[in-house]
């Protein structure tokens, strides 16, 4: 009894924040106006569980975490460029990005992009204990680098806590930033002081920290509660898609497919990863590492209505950043990638020819200037936020 009072308790924390939101918005009418929505949708034939791929491998961490690893474009590539994902996302997030990065390299660009789950989501193992912190997540960077892309420049791209990674790379792994890393881009994230953000998902995220974290840390040696809460989440279906579409976008009426995928990536988040990331994200502080970057190009884009990882943190990151751009993203939130792909993939390609003037088509020569850009925008802003 005790043991099932816990899994009542854990579960009912973790889902209620949910489960009230959507009740005050009213599920039923929300659900008839989606249906109506699908046929406009401009992303809806996107076949976003295939996308281009390359090759396919399992990278073992030092830590023994089994990393689930994608590439798309040569593998002799001049430049290779690394992405990190944040919470309860996986490397679908990046989806557009890899469209471009395979179009570039179909029109001859030597230029190829590495995918990875981090630990703990999508299709890599669990975590291996019950908090995770970024150092640890910075370290799975370094081993995916030294097995997949074990020589040549590199560009790191990482979003929200991903970027956090990234800003803990130089400490953790210096030997691989310092002569290989040539430029950098941080999408929606922060270089620390997220505990102190007085929006409603932190909010609940703190709270988190405080009730559910301490009760799986007692109950997680029976190993089935953690299972059990993620099957009720796994059910909660339309609950979940309405809280996604209201906190992780910021058009009124986003896309229906792009709310699908990101709901499917929270959802499909084990409650370890979800509480077990907590402490790492509310703790991060990384300031004193930030002047590593002034040597190389660096991206910071945020949208302006991101409310969990806010603009004013975007702005100190760059203002940290001797040199580095800041984009402000007009009607994004959390992730511009997904909304608004277009802008973002070109703003990531203007840094990367930055980085690195070599990548040129084949056999042309390498002449610098605007004519050399290549556009990765294909896919510019959906109608229904020009309307």
């Amino acid at each position: 009894m005790s043991r099932m009072r816990r899994l009542a308790i854990a579960g009912g924390i973790a889902g209620g924040v949910a489960a009230g939101a959507a009740i005050a918005v009213g599920v039923p009418r929300y659900l008839a106006r989606r249906t109506r929505a699908d046929a406009g949708d401009p992303y809806a034939t996107e076949p976003f569980e295939l996308p281009p791929t390359n090759s396919m491998r399992t990278v073992t961490t030092g830590d023994g975490v089994d990393v689930h690893v994608e590439t798309v474009g040569p593998e002799d590539a001049d430049l290779t460029v690394v992405f990190a994902h944040g919470y309860l996302h996986d490397a679908s997030t990046f989806y557009f990005q890899r469209k471009a990065v395979a179009e570039a390299a179909g029109r001859g660009y030597s230029v190829r992009a590495v995918f990875y789950d981090q630990p703990g989501h999508g299709r890599s193992g669990p975590l291996p204990r019950a908090e995770y912190g970024i150092d640890d997540l910075a370290l799975t960077l370094g081993d995916v680098i030294d097995a997949v892309v074990p020589t040549g420049p590199l560009v790191l791209v990482g979003h929200s806590m991903g970027g956090m990674t990234i800003q803990a790379f130089p400490r953790v792994r210096p030997d691989l930033f310092g002569p290989r890393v040539k430029g950098v881009g941080f999408l929606s994230t922060s270089p620390g002081g997220l505990d102190t953000v007085e929006t409603k998902p932190m909010r609940a995220l703190r709270r988190l920290r405080r009730t559910v974290l301490p009760l799986l840390k007692q109950i997680t040696g029976t190993g089935w509660t953690p299972q059990l809460i993620d099957r009720a989440r796994l059910l909660s279906g339309d609950i979940g898609y309405l809280v996604t579409r209201r906190n992780a976008f910021a058009h009124e009426d986003p896309p229906h497919s792009l709310v699908k995928l990101v709901e499917r990536m929270n959802r499909h988040t084990p409650v370890q990863s979800v509480v077990g990331y907590l402490r790492a994200i509310l703790d991060h502080e990384e300031t004193a590492t930030l002047k590593e970057f002034g040597s190389v190009p660096v991206l910071v884009a945020v949208g302006d209505s991101d409310i969990l990882t806010p603009p004013q943190h975007s702005r100190r990151l760059a203002d940290a950043i001797p040199g580095s751009r800041f984009a402000l993203i007009a009607e994004a939130a959390h992730s511009p990638q997904l909304e608004y792909p277009g802008e973002i993939s070109q703003l990531l390609l203007e840094m990367i020819d930055k980085s690195a003037v070599d990548i040129d088509p084949i056999g042309e020569t390498n002449t610098a200037g605007p004519q050399r850009r290549l556009r990765w925008s294909p896919f510019s802003r959906h109608t229904h936020a020009e309307e």
